[in-house]
Parts: C-alpha cells; sequence; structure tokens
C-alpha cells in the first residue's frame, strides 16, 4: 500500500513538474516561504508547535487556475511538558491513591521531509489582489525519535520519601515513508511587479503513526495532523 502510495506521487510530482518547466509561454512563479505548524489531535500531546519552510515552483494554466510542485520541510522537536505526565496508583501508608508524575527527561522530535504536487483555485481577484482556493498531496520521509527513560518517581508524605515508580523504557526510532494531503485559503498581494506577498492558512494531514509507549502513557498518533500558517514571497516571470 505504502509502495503504491509513494510510486503514484512521485510519478505524479515529477509530470506536474515537467509541465512547469515546459510552459515556455504560460505565466510562471517561484518563490520561498516561511511556515507555522501548529499540531492538531494525538500529535498535539507530544509537540508544541513548530517554525519551518518551503520552497516552490508553478505555473498558471488558465484565468482560474494553478499548478505548482514544492518542496517541503517540517521539524516539530520542542516537546509539550504540560500534557506529557504519567498517572500510577500508587500505595501510601496501607491505601491506595492516584498520583501524576512529570517526565522531564523525555525527549523527542518529528522530522518530515516531503514534495507535493498542488492546486491552486482562484476565487476572486484583480491586479492587485488575489484570494485562492489551494490544496494538494505529496510523499513524505519523516523521521520520530523518543529517548530512552531510565528513572525513578518518588514522592514526599508527611516527610517521608517513597520510591513511587522505577521506569525502564529503552528509546525508539522510526523511519518511514507516508502520504498526504492539504486544503486551505490563500491570499496575495502585488507589492511591486513582479514580486507577490502570499499569507495562507492550511489543514494539512501526513499519513504517519507514532508507536505507542505505554509505560509513558504516551498513546498511538495515527496520523501526523497540523494546522499551517505560511508567509511567502513569489516571484511571477
Amino acid at each position: 500500500m505504502k509502495t503504491n502510495i509513494f510510486f503514484n506521487s512521485i510519478v505524479l510530482f515529477v509530470f506536474l513538474f515537467s509541465f512547469c518547466l515546459e510552459a515556455q509561454n504560460k505565466i510562471n512563479s517561484a518563490g520561498v516561504a516561511a511556515s507555522y505548524y501548529v499540531p492538531v489531535g494525538s500529535l498535539s500531546v507530544r509537540f508544541l508547535p513548530a517554525f519551518s519552510g518551503n520552497v516552490f515552483y508553478g505555473y498558471k494554466t488558465s484565468d482560474a487556475w494553478e499548478l505548482f510542485s514544492m518542496i517541503e520541510y517540517i521539524s516539530f522537536q520542542k516537546e509539550n511538558r504540560e500534557r506529557l505526565t504519567i498517572k500510577r496508583k500508587v500505595n501510601i501508608g496501607g491505601g491506595e491513591v492516584t498520583r501524576v508524575f512529570d517526565i522531564p527527561k523525555l525527549e523527542m522530535h518529528l522530522k518530515i521531509y516531503g514534495a507535493s504536487a498542488n492546486g491552486s483555485y482562484r476565487l476572486f481577484g484583480n491586479n492587485f489582489m488575489k484570494s485562492n482556493l489551494i490544496f494538494g498531496f505529496g510523499i513524505y520521509r519523516w523521521e520520530g525519535f523518543r529517548s530512552a527513560y531510565f528513572d525513578t518517581l518518588r514522592i514526599d508524605t508527611l516527610g517521608i520519601t517513597y520510591d513511587a515508580v522505577i521506569l525502564q523504557v529503552p528509546a525508539l526510532k522510526q523511519l518511514d515513508w507516508s502520504g498526504g494531503f492539504n486544503v486551505g485559503m490563500n491570499l496575495s498581494a502585488k507589492i511591486i511587479d513582479p514580486i507577490w506577498f502570499d499569507v495562507s492558512a492550511s489543514y494539512k494531514v501526513i499519513i504517519g503513526e507514532l508507536w505507542a509507549t505505554l509505560n509513558l502513557d504516551l498513546e498511538n498518533v495515527s496520523a501526523f495532523q497540523m494546522v499551517e500558517l505560511k508567509a511567502g514571497v513569489r516571484v511571477k516571470f
């Protein structure tokens, strides 16, 4: 299944990119953008928002349509410490109570590299400002990492310290290919011909999976969902 997704996505990406290179009589554009990715769903339990970037090249096929190819990089490297906790039942003085423990030594990252084929449909606009519906899909190579965790979590009650939880969890590293898609809105404004300033908001999903680690109360992440807020410049030629 993943092999088919990878092959089909690469074929379509190359097909669109070839069209871009051959479209000498079209209005071409190229640009660079910075993105702010906000994790959504189970991915937000593990990571805080992150900045990354992309570059793109495209061409206009009609008054309303534009196709473009994009190279993307996404990197989540800051853990969501407020939500990375474990809950355990411990016996204190002959009674069982539930306690929540921080796990501050846990380190994780998720790095994603990808190429996508995208379309843009103009909703309204003029020679100085345009609004577009944008959508696309791509293929992504990603790396997920979770550090080992060896620690003894203690509690202090009435001046007595208890060894409540002993954690011995080995490190985990995942490498895989996944398909993904995005849909959103874009607003473009002309700065000075031929330079345009773009802002957009999109919902992106990459069909990857981060495995669960039950000893650390980490649930499975079955898809990398995120909101992308992007700003950049493009040059039309």
